[in-house]
């Protein structure tokens, strides 16, 4: 126990009077873009890891949780993704998942920073595996509000892989109501966004009004959530749709799907994961169901800070 005295220690505030932390071995790489402090750390426990703002956005040890938890539960339900949007997710990681399918012809990556990427290319190639590089994919540079703006009835899938919205941060506006009606017009009929949706146990009420915002704008708006080590808790996601709801799915049914449209196996996904990511517990239940709050932009929704 003495010897952990000397290490250097990253401290993550969950709220204003909550924290987890966890041991440094060392720092990779640390910067500032226009936007947002960007970190790679080398953790003792969680290996290598993607920090911003203060934030972990992922690390090896379990990175696949989250990216498989966000990613297929939607591409799967759409049974036949083509052409797929992915907004943010600098490290490369969703887009990676993205192209386990057989079907997608193309792949969009936007993202505001174009300096998370370039450090993440450098840094993170366990996490990109080199996707950046595929030729099905065109990554763009600018702001996502605005490049899903000016789509129409182009996209099977769109995955909002988000920094969480905080107050003053680059993503607030990206979970509004203005913004998911752009994002219903940016999708081809029958189509389906998820997008995270940050953390039932750190901050309910952000989770429940991300979720009411969507239902607002789609006829399903299905929660999930899985639990992310690296996160300290568990960690939320809301997929919606005017035609499919996954959490009607039965796990044969991911199993078969799975095998018919994805190259490799998952380290975390599958049919029986699936049915437990979309059976919440009863307090998670009625917090959302006592939740009424939308947001907009005029009234947007922040995670405390």
């Amino acid at each position: 126990m003495g010897e952990s005295l000397w290490w250097r220690w990253f401290i993550e505030w969950g709220t204003p009077r909550d924290a987890h932390m966890h041991a440094v071995k060392k720092v990779i790489y640390q910067g500032r873009s226009k936007y947002q402090e960007i970190e790679v750390i080398e953790f003792y426990e969680l290996g290598k890891g993607l920090v911003l703002d203060g934030k972990t956005q992922s690390t090896l040890y379990d990175e696949y949780v989250y990216h498989e938890a966000l990613v297929h539960p939607a591409m799967i339900a759409h049974g036949e993704p083509r052409k797929v949007l992915v907004v943010g997710g600098g490290e490369g990681a969703t887009l990676r998942e993205v192209l386990r399918y057989k079907t997608v012809e193309e792949a969009h990556m936007v993202d505001l920073d174009e300096q998370v990427i370039e450090v993440a290319r450098k840094y993170l190639p366990e996490f990109h595996q080199g996707s950046f590089d595929d030729p099905r994919v065109k990554l763009f540079i600018q702001d996502g509000r605005k490049f899903v703006s000016e789509r129409e009835a182009e996209y099977d899938v769109i995955i909002l892989d988000l920094v969480d919205p905080m107050e003053g941060g680059p993503a607030y506006l990206l979970y509004t109501k203005e913004f998911y009606s752009l994002v219903k017009k940016a999708l081809k009929p029958g189509g389906i966004v998820v997008t995270q949706a940050t953390s039932p146990t750190f901050s309910l009420y952000a989770y429940a009004i991300i979720r009411n915002t969507l239902a607002a704008v789609f006829k399903h708006a299905v929660p999930y959530m899985t639990h992310v080590r690296s996160f300290d808790g568990m960690w939320g996601f809301v997929v919606a749709s005017d035609r499919i709801n996954p959490s009607q799915l039965s796990p044969e049914d991911v199993d078969a799907k799975l095998v018919k449209l994805v190259e490799g196996e998952l380290r975390f996904y599958d049919g029986t994961t699936h049915l437990w990511m979309f059976t919440l517990p009863k307090h998670i239940r009625r917090g959302i169901e006592e939740e009424k709050r939308i947001a907009t932009d005029k009234e947007p929704v922040f995670m405390p800070a």
